[in-house]
């Protein structure tokens, strides 16, 4: 690792003037479990590294105006055992729950997460479905950008050198409305997607009036299974709907074959895991 300059902000102004002075030159240390691992491999070399951990105000979870607002510095444990968080947006409780080990879940953060912008991130599916929206804020000023339209690739976003997320919100769903994430890795723990589904429905005397279907670890970024969601849509939950559904959205996988998994299989475990959700939902009813 090569050496670099070390600094800790007292305030979100502070550290937006340290990356608008230094531009793409610095990076942003928040819980450090993708950012260390990437500088000790040579990925990243910094001129300036700006810890951001001990900016409070960035943390926490509230419901507030008809949003869950959590600040960014938010853990992965925080997340997974929230009240709000598993009453209002299920999904992304289960999908805190599967990030690392439990090391991991007590140090990296919902705005890492978002911002390392990894195929296989288990918060991006569930934020999808959601609804979910980031601040990202500069010297300048502050934008809301849907979390679907933040990740342009593996490790790209929208985000430009010199801002910072600074809050996370999803919308509080109407009665009705539930969400669930399933994630397939090589092993139960310390593993990587191979694949993930989450889905989020708003469903009235078991008819779904509204889908919202995210593919993880399947494609360079998030993908919606959007022939899936019409097929669902409007339809009461039966197995021969699951079974077309399901195999629609394995279809939906754009080609990413690596060392986890090639297309063809990749596309069996959406298949997979989608009935897996849509069956639970079924015989709930």
């Amino acid at each position: 690792m090569e050496t670099f300059r070390y600094s800790v902000p007292r305030s979100v102004e502070e550290a937006l003037h340290l990356i608008k002075e230094e531009g793409q030159a610095a990076k942003l240390l928040a819980g450090g479990t993708d950012l260390l691992v990437q500088m000790k491999e040579g990925l990243f070399r910094p001129s300036l590294v700006v810890d951001i951990g001990s900016l409070h105000q960035l943390r926490g979870i509230r419901k507030e105006e008809g949003f869950i607002w959590i600040g960014p510095l938010t853990t992965h444990h925080d997340l997974a055992h929230s009240a709000l968080i598993q009453r209002h947006g299920l999904a992304l409780a289960q999908g805190a729950s599967k990030v690392g080990s439990p090391q991991i879940r007590q140090r990296g953060t919902l705005g890492g997460n978002i911002a390392n912008a990894s195929p296989a991130a288990d918060t991006l599916p569930p934020l999808v479905v959601l609804e979910a929206e980031v601040q990202v804020s500069s010297l300048t000023g502050s934008r809301w950008v849907p979390v679907e339209s933040v990740m342009e690739g593996p490790s790209q976003t929208v985000l430009r050198p010199e801002e910072l997320i600074t809050a996370v919100r999803f919308p509080v769903q109407e009665k009705g409305f539930r969400s669930q994430y399933e994630k397939f890795g090589s092993r139960r723990a310390l593993s990587i997607a191979v694949a993930s589904v989450a889905a989020g429905a708003y469903q009235e005397k078991g008819c779904v009036k509204k889908i919202t279907i995210a593919l993880g670890s399947v494609s360079p970024s998030i993908v919606r299974a959007s022939q899936a969601e019409e097929l669902l849509t409007g339809k009461a939950l039966e197995q021969s709907l699951i079974a077309r559904a399901s195999t629609s959205a394995g279809q939906a996988c754009c080609p990413l074959d690596d060392v986890r998994g090639s297309i063809w299989y990749r596309r069996q475990l959406v298949a997979a895991l989608l009935a897996r959700i849509l069956q639970s939902w079924m015989n709930d009813e």
